[in-house]
C-alpha cells in the first residue's frame, strides 16, 4: 500500500461484491412469483349442470317438481318472452312473482326446492339470460342449471 492514495482507489474506498445481493434478490423474486395467487374472475356465475344429462339425453316430460324457465326471443316486440313451466310471464316482476309463488308452494308441500333450469333459445341475448338469472336469485332460487340448446340435441332414431 505504499504510495496508494485515495485518488488511486477511485471514489469508493470500500469494495462491495454485489453478486450475493443479486442472487438473494433473484431468489426473493422467484419466491414471490411462485407464491402469488391470482384473483378469481369477477362476474363468474355459479351453475350446476344436470348429472347424466347432456346434448344426447332426451327431453323427458316436465314433472311437477321441476322449475323450468323458458326464455325466447320475440322478434316482433324485439324483447324476450319468458314462461315458468307452462305459465307465461309478461315482465320481470311477473316472472319473479311466479318463481316465488312456485318456490313457496314446493316448500309448503315438503317437496324441497329443485334447481331452476333456464332453457334459452340461441337467439336470446346474454343480457336477457343474465337478467333471468338475477330474477331467480331474487326469488331465493340459488341452484340454477342451463339446458342444452335444442339444436345441439339430435333427434331420436337418427
Amino acid at each position: 500500500m505504499a504510495g496508494a492514495t485515495m485518488a488511486d482507489e477511485g471514489d469508493n474506498p470500500v469494495a462491495l461484491n454485489v453478486t450475493p445481493l443479486v442472487d438473494i434478490i433473484f431468489c426473493l423474486c422467484l419466491f414471490f412469483l411462485c407464491s402469488f395467487h391470482f384473483k378469481q374472475l369477477e362476474g363468474k356465475l355459479d351453475a350446476w349442470l344436470p348429472q347424466g344429462a347432456g346434448p344426447r339425453a332426451g327431453h323427458g316430460e316436465v314433472t311437477l317438481e321441476e322449475l323450468r324457465v323458458g326464455v325466447r326471443w320475440d322478434a316482433e316486440r324485439a324483447a324476450i318472452a319468458t314462461r315458468v313451466n307452462d305459465h307465461p310471464a309478461a315482465d320481470v316482476r311477473e316472472l319473479e312473482a311466479l318463481l316465488t309463488q312456485r318456490r313457496e308452494h314446493l316448500v309448503a308441500a315438503g317437496v324441497g326446492v329443485p334447481p331452476v333450469t333456464i332453457d334459452a333459445d340461441p337467439e336470446v341475448p346474454w343480457q336477457g339470460v343474465v337478467r333471468v338469472t338475477d330474477v331467480c336469485r331474487r326469488a331465493r332460487l340459488d341452484r340454477i342449471e342451463f339446458a342444452a340448446p335444442a339444436a345441439a340435441i339430435p333427434a331420436s332414431g337418427r
